[in-house]
């Protein structure tokens, strides 16, 4: 009996214990030191107080995109028993290193723990350049840790923070450095929403220069050159770029004579990160209003058109050539709009372009190719083709204007309307004077009264031209509608454009997976492109987006406004930043990473396909 009661003490006392612990279960987050410097490390911790049985669950970090996760989560965990007390606590902790100055804060955390969510409270954090600690002597044996942040770090230098619509901006990425780097890799792409970037060539053996800031020598070294062109108006921002750095370390002089045979007299390698600040520019809109066939280019050019013969046939090709060629936004011209003879059958034209990337300033020059078929002879005329762009230096609009040109066609073999030769009118009527056949058939009898305008074939006769009129009437009205709507247009042909831009990254592609080396930077900068030049144009036809207004968060917009998923928006943002990043470190991209951007192309492409209805 005694040991019965003693047993049912024991399990009142743990459940009372249970139920109490249970309800003071805490959950904490907090750091080993509130200023860090930009470069260093710190460690952030979440600790969950109070239960008995293990850990909790579902555990959520907040944002901390602007924090390199170093390492984590590190898991650990302790007991303890106080006058019969029993509480516990699990740790989750975190080595984060800053990528910005400033503030920074770190949100709440939630877990789910003693049947409830608990969350902790939102940190801050001040992040500053150069170092928070005090500097102390390397002991023996021990490599001397040099202030990062002011021995090494980055910066995005343009040449202007002021400039127009469509006006070159150079911006170049410097690295500066007072210690030995060993290698480096750019970890992140700079966001440059806003812009159109083209990528200007350097030498690959990086030369270093000289430059003094705040009275201290530095080498320094050109690790890319970016010319943009924004392409909207306002206050925009180009983002951090991420460098990851091997820096080689020297070690502390040592008293101990023995330490120079095992260790590398260099030194030892450590990485360290390096974050450029952000750049912000002003973009002033374009004065006036602009011409009906301007059509976003801006800089300096000069235009051409020509044929590749003068004369032809009916029913035979003829190409037209047109070339825009000067200094500017070479990638963003369009095709000017042609007026053609009625009878002309005109196709897509062909495009080709050839872009000079040296001596940082965006020139060359862009073709268009333009297949036509002429259908009936006779002396035709192509007005002249003009197209209008902004002067930068003039700051006016000026209008390019091609000649007049004039084009022969003569009668083909197959021509719609062929003509009898070798006959006279005098010989057609002297054959209706010659004897006629004698007919042996017994001839057709009609019955005397009947009229012939009351029979029912007679009245399908009269009708039928009426009908093949208003038929034809009616079909010109609505495709008259349908081309002067030039939006619903891009709407309906969005899909087939862009399968047929894929078609070529998918050639590139297979082209690849065929050679036995590696694909060239080159080679995959041509895959990225075509991919990424496929997307913007399906969002610009599907949306109805001019090509001067292409940013990632406007086409997110929009999207999220048609009710596209949260999901495919950031598949979609996901595959333009891997585009974008090929064109800074193509170096890091593989072929199964090129298959792999390819198949989430097609499959966004087709779930937007499916998900946007026209409005």
């Amino acid at each position: 009996m005694k040991t019965r009661q003693g047993l049912l003490t024991l399990l009142t006392c743990m459940l009372i214990t249970g139920i109490s612990v249970s309800q003071n279960v805490t959950f904490e987050a907090s750091v080993d030191r509130p200023t860090v410097g930009l470069g260093e490390q710190f460690t952030l911790t979440f600790v969950l107080s109070g239960q008995t049985m293990g850990g909790g669950k579902n555990l959520q970090l907040p944002e901390l995109s602007k924090f390199h996760i170093m390492s984590g989560p590190n898991q650990s965990s302790s007991m303890q028993i106080i006058n019969g007390a029993v509480s516990s606590s699990v740790a989750y902790s975190y080595v984060l290193q800053p990528r910005e100055t400033g503030k920074l804060t770190i949100g709440s955390a939630s877990i789910e723990a003693g049947g409830s969510t608990l969350r902790t409270q939102a940190l801050t954090i001040e992040v500053v350049r150069g170092s928070t600690r005090p500097r102390q002597p390397a002991t023996s044996g021990e490599a001397a840790s040099p202030d990062m942040a002011d021995n090494l770090f980055l910066r995005a230098v343009v040449d202007r923070s002021r400039v127009t619509q469509g006006e070159q901006i150079n911006l170049v990425f410097k690295l500066y450095t007072r210690v030995s780097v060993v290698n480096y890799a750019v970890t992140k792409n700079p966001a440059m929403t806003g812009f159109w970037s083209e990528d200007v060539e350097i030498p690959k053996n990086i030369t270093l220069s000289s430059e003094t800031v705040n009275g201290k020598s530095y080498k320094v070294g050109v690790i890319k050159r970016v010319a943009l062109f924004p392409t909207q108006a306002g206050a925009l921002e180009i983002g951090p770029m991420e460098v990851q750095t091997t820096v080689q370390v020297p070690y502390a002089r040592s008293n101990d004579p023995f330490d120079a045979f095992f260790r590398d007299p260099f030194g030892r390698n450590t990485n360290y990160t390096t974050v450029s600040p952000k750049v912000n520019i002003t973009v002033d809109p374009l004065p006036g209003q602009p011409p009906s066939d301007f059509k976003g280019a801006i800089g300096q050019f000069a235009m051409s058109a020509s044929l590749d013969k003068k004369t032809t046939r009916t029913n035979e090709p003829i190409s037209l050539k047109v070339t825009i060629s000067g200094t500017g936004n070479i990638k963003l011209l369009e095709a000017p709009a042609l007026d053609l003879p009625p009878d002309f059958e005109q196709y897509t034209p062909k495009v080709s372009e050839s872009i000079n990337r040296s001596q940082g300033r965006i020139s060359g020059s862009k073709t268009f190719e333009y297949l036509m078929i002429p259908r009936y002879p006779g002396l035709k005329v192509i007005k002249p083709v003009t197209m209008s762009y902004f002067d930068l230096k003039k700051r006016e609009y000026i209008r390019l204007r091609s000649p007049q040109i004039e084009l022969n066609v003569e009668q083909g073999t197959a021509g719609p309307a062929p003509t009898v030769t070798g006959v006279s009118r005098e010989d057609v009527r002297m054959l209706s004077q010659e004897i006629r056949v004698i007919k042996i058939a017994t001839p057709a009898f009609v019955r005397g009264g009947d009229r012939l305008y009351t029979h029912p074939f007679f009245l399908a006769l009269v009708a039928l031209p009426l009908l093949v009129v208003g038929g034809a009437y009616v079909y010109a009205r609505q495709r008259q509608v349908v081309m002067l709507d030039q939006a619903g247009y891009r709407y309906r042909k969005a899909i087939k454009v862009a399968q047929k831009g894929l078609r070529e990254a998918e050639y590139l592609l297979k082209d690849k997976s065929r050679q036995t080396a590696a694909p060239s930077s080159n080679q995959r900068l041509r895959f990225y492109s075509e991919v990424s030049r496929a997307l913007w144009k399906y969002l610009g036809d599907k949306l109805n987006i001019p090509q001067a207004s292409f940013s990632v968060e406007g086409a997110a917009n929009r999207l999220h406004a048609r009710g596209v998923e949260e999901r495919l928006i950031g598949d979609l943002r996901t595959i333009l930043e891997t585009c974008d990043l090929a064109r800074f470190a193509p170096t890091s991209l593989e072929l199964s990473a090129m298959q792999k951007t390819y198949d989430d192309a097609s499959r966004v492409i087709v779930e937007l396909e499916r998900t946007l209805k026209p409005r």
